[in-house]
């Protein structure tokens, strides 16, 4: 279609018309290289070329352009062949990489076995850390090509130097004091760098150079304007550059570089996309017809993408600068999308109608019958794609196959993009629905867009070399291995979890002052009702390594199993059953306001006696949720003791054996560890409060224990043997998203210990 701001002759703008769409278009061919751009703007009395780009959120555009942060915690090469292969997640402490360390004979034979002398190659450059044998056997010394990399005196300290290894490339190491036993060694990665965004990809990795100019900077394309007409209010433009689209990238970026190499003349790229959309629903195009005439949303997008490019070519000669009025030709559609599709068979069955009919539409609205029209298929998992996104790409395909659509022959192209997917470890993130927002992923999707549109309208374009991607087959699965594997592996990874993973938590000063802390026995100065703490980080570590000396055990009596006496009331300070977080402050019954005083005469205050759990659900002594007794919940017990009104009040007293040295213990509260399953609570040993929750347990907050620490100066409180324990908490009626609820209520108190792990206290400039 061709537009012009200045009154001709209607014959001589009818010659220019059919011209346009007769003849392909001129442009130079394109290179698998792309040259950096001159700076210099396009040809302005040729019309402008205007390509449409629409979809969702990937054409918005979510490729991150700077920032990017490794996403495992530590990363660690094993010369154990036992060892597993991949990411290994200690929960509150981090994820980490194994990766395998290729170890080489003298031969050049490569061997599962380390020897005293041979070659050693990893997987990935950086600087690395060499940790050599284990506890008793780790006094060794090691060299990697004549450098001492690690040495240990018996009865010292390790002392590490950091060294730098390349990938591909085989180093030497040789390694003394073994006595004849050659010891496994491991390696950790220092330099932790960030995948997958532009920066790493471009000025470090030094890919797609056109991108960046000779003093580092974005290059600029003066002769492409990128102008965003959907989300900003009004339109947002500028030459095409790297920050163009913000923070992130999306496909217009490598499109547009393509298109401007190609074009001698100015080239103009409208954006009309926004997340979360469908294409049979937000973006259902008129040829499809109205599921819901009265539904507002349905169709909305594919009207407001029409408006948008509409408003954008209305006003083009404020939009594209050096414009002269040379009108413009709408040379190109670029469709990017299908994430939405997949949530419904019938979306999914009629994908490919759908697109026929937004393609068709398309032309129609603008005029331009034979406009040329580029699809990217969904990539999402590459080539290990889930079978629903598959049957969208397959329909994506479709449009762009000239035997299953003649009419699209010559006409309409799709790109196939399980190529660009790109893993999580070489992504900034986890995101998989955003491609992992690699930038990398982005780009590569331009870019062949961009050489599919060059074959479209007459050009010619080189593909992009890139190396092949791993070609895995969808729900492939490996054996699960056996009892005896798993115990292998345990034990192959048990030196990297203890003097690796777990020496570096505890060195880390984020936690270092927490653990020191927790070991004491110290209060924080914030409380919580939640009993995990920085120790907990670092028990999963020793749990990891199979090492069981540091979980929590019962201690002292099995309160679940003793006599309580209770009393239950409901308060004159009235709450409605809608309300949650229901402990407060309340009056109690006559003669019960030091109920929990450790001379409180419970017997003479007309008192019940009972056994733990008490509850109700309903009215009645039922169970509350399927977590068994010996878990730290617990709510799946069956009461022994029916919970009767709002509130209730607990009191027994025991006999508990001294408190050991180099012990921790805690007061447990079962029966409410679940979102929005329990309310605040409030434990008294001999009196004294020990521990309160006003709240409680809220969204997201879940699956962990609730209770109270007996920390350093409750100590003396258990010196005695025999100690009170007193609790309240309150019933709840609600649910915040499924409104007023039956009352319910579960509650068990029991005692637990741990031995403390050893932790020591690491200066700010220690490693």
């Amino acid at each position: 279609m061709l537009n012009t701001h200045h009154c001709k002759a209607v014959f001589s703008f009818i010659i220019l018309v059919t011209a346009l769409l007769a003849l392909p278009a001129a442009g130079a061919d394109v290179p698998a290289q792309l040259p950096k751009p001159d700076g210099k703007p396009g040809d302005a009395t040729k019309p402008v070329k205007v390509y449409i780009l629409a979809g969702q959120s990937n054409m918005v555009g979510m490729g991150e352009l700077s920032g990017a942060k490794n996403l495992y915690t530590g990363v660690y090469l094993t010369a154990d062949p036992v060892a597993p292969k991949g990411p290994m997640q200690v929960w509150r402490v981090g994820n980490y990489k194994i990766a395998p360390l290729t170890v080489y004979l003298p031969s050049g034979t490569p061997t599962d076995q380390p020897v005293a002398q041979g070659q050693l190659e990893v997987p990935e450059t950086g600087v690395y850390q060499v940790h050599c044998g284990f506890g008793a056997s780790s006094s060794r010394v090691m060299e990697v090509d004549r450098m001492q990399v690690y040495r240990r005196d018996a009865d010292g300290e390790p002392v590490k130097q950091d060294v730098t290894l390349k990938a591909g490339q085989r180093y030497t190491f040789n390694i003394s004091g073994s006595g004849g036993e050659t010891p496994r060694f491991w390696m950790q990665k220092m330099d932790l760098l960030g995948y997958g965004d532009l920066e790493a990809a471009t000025k470090r990795e030094g890919k797609f150079p056109w991108l960046v100019d000779d003093e580092g900077a974005w290059t600029v394309r003066n002769d492409v304007y990128f102008q965003e007409a959907r989300l900003a209010e009004g339109g947002r433009g500028c030459p095409l550059s790297a920050t163009s689209n913000g923070k992130t990238i999306g496909p217009e970026l490598g499109f547009g570089h393509v298109m401007g190499a190609f074009h001698d003349e100015q080239v103009l790229l409208i954006k009309t996309a926004q997340g979360n959309r469908s294409l049979g629903f937000d973006f259902r195009p008129p040829s499809s017809g109205r599921t819901d005439p009265d539904n507002k949303y349905e169709a909305i997008e594919y009207k407001l993408m029409i408006e948008g490019v509409s408003k954008t070519l209305d006003n083009i000669d404020k939009v594209v600068p050096g414009y002269k009025g040379q009108g413009y030709e709408i040379a190109g559609f670029v469709w990017w999308q299908g994430h939405k599709d997949s949530g419904s068979e019938e979306s999914i069955a009629e994908y490919e109608k759908h697109l026929v009919n937004m393609i068709n539409d398309v032309r129609k609205d603008f005029k331009v019958p034979k406009m040329p029209a580029v699809v990217a298929t969904v990539g999402f998992g590459g080539h290990n794609m889930a079978e629903k996104f598959v049957r969208i790409a397959e329909a994506q395909l479709a449009v762009g196959d000239p035997k299953k659509h003649p009419e699209f022959a010559g006409t309409v192209a799709s790109v196939d993009t399980r190529d660009f997917w790109r893993e999580v470890d070489e992504s900034p993130s986890n995101q998989d629905y955003h491609y992992n927002r690699n930038a990398e992923t982005y780009l590569l999707v331009g870019d062949a867009l961009g050489r599919a549109m060059v074959g479209l309208v007459g050009g010619k374009a080189e593909a992009l070399p890139r190396a092949p991607r791993p070609d895995r087959v969808a729900g492939e699965q490996t054996a699960e291995p056996s009892d005896e594997e798993k115990a292998a592996a345990q034990k192959a990874l048990a030196p990297i979890i203890l003097d690796g993973i777990a020496a570096t938590y505890v060195a880390n000063p984020r936690y270092n002052a927490a653990l020191l802390s927790e070991a004491a026995g110290r209060r924080p100065q914030r409380a919580s009702q939640f009993l995990r703490g920085a120790m907990y980080g670092l028990g999963n570590c020793y749990r990891a390594a199979g090492v069981d000396d540091y979980e929590w055990n019962l201690f002292g009596p099995d309160l679940r199993e003793g006599q309580w006496d209770y009393f239950s009331f409901d308060p004159p300070e009235t709450m409605p059953v809608e309300k949650g977080n229901r402990y407060r402050k309340v009056t109690y019954p006559q003669g019960m306001a030091d109920w929990f005083a450790a001379d409180f005469d419970a017997v003479r205050a007309g008192w019940k006696k009972g056994l733990q759990p008490f509850g109700q659900l309903d009215g009645k002594p039922e169970p509350l949720g399927l977590c068994e007794r010996g878990s730290h919940c617990g709510c799946g017990e069956k009461p022994r003791t029916l919970w009767e009104k709002e509130v209730l009040l607990v009191r027994g007293t025991f006999e508990f054996p001294p408190l050991r040295e180099g012990y921790r213990y805690r007061i447990v509260v079962g029966g409410s560890n679940h979102v929005n399953a329990g309310e605040g609570y409030a434990i008294y040993i001999n009196g004294k409060l020990l521990a309160e929750s006003t709240v409680g347990v809220g969204m997201r907050q879940g699956g962990q224990p609730r209770g109270g620490h007996i920390h350093a100066d409750f100590r003396d409180e258990f010196k005695g043997g025999k100690v009170t324990i007193a609790a309240t908490s309150f019933l709840r009626y609600n649910h915040p998203r499924h409104g007023v609820q039956p009352p319910r209520g579960h509650f068990t108190l029991w005692v637990e210990e741990q031995k403390i792990p050893p932790v020591k206290e690491v200066a700010a400039s220690d490693p």
